[in-house]
């Protein structure tokens, strides 16, 4: 995902300085074959570990924009997919 897709992203512009900045070192992370729901778990999975370390807190509504935007380049079966992983693992926090 390009980095500056964020910055123009409006769903995104809510969000405080440091953690769109967290994003955009994400996405750059990111690399453009990684369009699959287990990729995209893989790194979100990582990115999660390093958030935790520097005391950032993504509040469920962020979460979800996250997930919306990467989602934005996959194919609609994939983009079905993630849906899916994403419904499961709220349930399991439930």
């Amino acid at each position: 995902m390009n980095p500056q897709d964020l910055l123009n992203n409006p769903q995104l512009q809510n969000i405080s300085p440091e953690k769109l900045q967290f994003l955009m070192e994400l996405a750059q992370k990111t690399s453009p074959s990684a369009s699959t729901p287990k990729d995209i778990t893989e790194s979100l999975k990582t990115a999660s570990e390093s958030v935790k370390k520097e005391g950032i807190d993504f509040s469920s509504t962020e979460r979800d924009l996250i997930v919306e935007v990467l989602k934005q380049n996959m194919p609609p079966q994939e983009q079905k997919k993630v849906d899916l992983l994403m419904t499961m693992m709220k349930n399991m926090r439930k």
